[in-house]
């Protein structure tokens, strides 16, 4: 199967998952081998991603190159992270 055709076929099984941001994911091929670039908002994404590209048809190998961009998402999970952390404490100190 041609390159452009498998790269087509990555692209379009990606656009598919609701939870992967496409738009920030750059995918090359050659020879059947597959490398995802740019990035992705968690490790999950990430993770789907290049086992996504592995499930198209004529794919021998994926390299995954994504970096996780510590965006929006990031900073709102260390956020409510932080505030458990504080009702935590606040408990703890109301029983002592």
């Amino acid at each position: 199967m041609p390159d452009d055709i498998i790269r087509q076929n990555i692209i379009d099984s990606l656009r598919k998952n609701p939870g992967i941001d496409t738009s920030k994911i750059h995918v090359e091929v050659k020879n059947g081998e597959v490398i995802l670039k740019g990035k992705a908002d968690t490790e999950i994404e990430k993770q789907n991603s290049g086992k996504i590209a592995r499930s198209v048809a004529g794919v021998s190998k994926v390299e995954n190159h994504l970096h996780i961009d510590l965006g929006i998402i990031h900073a709102l999970t260390s956020l409510a992270a932080h505030i458990q952390g504080d009702i935590i404490k606040e408990d703890d100190d109301k029983e002592t």
